[in-house]
């Protein structure tokens, strides 16, 4: 299984995918989110076939359109299957103190996918 890196841009998000850790970090304002998350969903999709008994998942966000939520929602509902293979699943939700929607959004994705979440504050 070939690792995924992308680099980021202004409006693309910098993407990490390996064995054991993945990451979404930076902004997301996508004319096609579908087509920039599809090599991710293969990626994922491959991964949970055989996955290591610890994954870490970093979500650093700093802005993220609709559609693109969306596509970050998705990715984290195909990573829940993780907890009915007896695997641990660790989540991390990093968020700047004076960006309370950004918070709520992590918090909203927390309840509806029953997900334990980490909230991370940095400056």
């Amino acid at each position: 299984m070939e690792n995924i890196t992308i680099e980021p841009t202004k409006k693309s998000l910098e993407v990490e995918c390996s064995p054991g850790y993945f990451k979404l970090s930076g902004n997301s304002i996508l004319s096609d989110p579908r087509k920039f998350f599809k090599p991710i969903v293969e990626w994922v999709e491959s991964y949970l076939k055989d996955p290591e008994k610890l994954t870490t998942v970093d979500l650093k966000l700093e802005y993220v359109d609709t559609a693109s939520v969306q596509s970050v929602f998705d990715l984290m509902r195909m990573f829940k299957a993780l907890q009915e293979k007896d695997k641990e699943l660790v989540v991390n939700f990093y968020f700047e103190f004076d960006d309370p929607e950004l918070l709520e959004l992590g918090e909203i994705m927390e309840g509806r996918l029953g997900i334990k979440f980490n909230f991370i504050e940095y400056q």
